[in-house]
């Protein structure tokens, strides 16, 4: 093309015609690049809900079944709370948030269970502060820390130790555990690394830049501090 016929040619209604619709291509197909990047995230997280919950409630069985072998006479008082926690599992977890207060009474009834396992020699402390009220968050987030920290920390044959803190100030959440590792070996079936993989993905997906995740051992101990601002 001649100079004159190329000037006139960028300068023609044709031209504008292809821009645009060139421009509305690349629109449509990032529109649909973003649809398929948040089906796969919802159908990714819903894949990580679904392995989390039968694991704690197997976790859960087995702590119960410890005290009918001893015939404990907290047993009645153990069912009535794992059925709080089953209840909650069913009800609650499908939920993509749930308020702060059934979280943490969920992790509490938890806490209540294992405590009823435990001999005197165990040096453990669980203490929560602040107000849960008016806040929401990611069900079953929190509790495979704590569940971890149970799974590695008790052993009948050496001095055990479990510490947990939850704090919330404003909207901010704090969970810190702490643990000695007492246990060195344990059966495949009740290992709960896949929870802790699987949650460390549920926070990516749900706090992206809201959370913060530091996991450490030192001198025997295993410690984990995990802040979620939940704005």
């Amino acid at each position: 093309m001649k100079p004159n016929h190329l000037f006139h040619f960028f300068e023609s209604g044709f031209f504008q015609f292809i821009i645009v619709l060139f421009l509305s291509y690349l629109l449509k197909i990032n529109k649909r690049f973003e649809v398929i990047k948040q089906e796969k995230q919802t159908a990714e997280i819903s894949y990580l809900k679904a392995q989390i919950n039968p694991h704690f409630l197997f976790n859960t069985l087995n702590s119960l079944y410890a005290l009918t072998i001893i015939k404990s006479d907290e047993a009645p008082n153990a069912v009535l709370k794992l059925s709080n926690m089953m209840r909650y599992v069913v009800t609650e977890s499908s939920q993509d948030f749930v308020p702060l207060s059934k979280e943490i009474n969920y992790i509490k009834d938890y806490v209540s269970l294992q405590k009823l396992r435990m001999n005197e020699d165990v040096n453990f402390s669980f203490n929560f502060m602040g107000d849960e009220n008016g806040k929401a968050i990611a069900p079953l987030i929190l509790i495979p820390f704590i569940e971890n920290a149970f799974k590695y920390g008790l052993n009948p044959d050496e001095d055990s130790e479990i510490v947990i803190e939850i704090a919330v100030v404003d909207f901010s959440l704090t969970l810190i555990t702490r643990n000695k590792m007492v246990v060195h070996e344990i059966s495949e079936d009740l290992k709960t690394e896949t929870g802790i993989d699987n949650t460390k993905k549920r926070l990516e997906f749900i706090y992206p830049n809201k959370h913060l995740l530091e996991i450490s051992e030192h001198n025997n101990d295993y410690i984990v501090r995990l802040n979620i601002n939940l704005a």
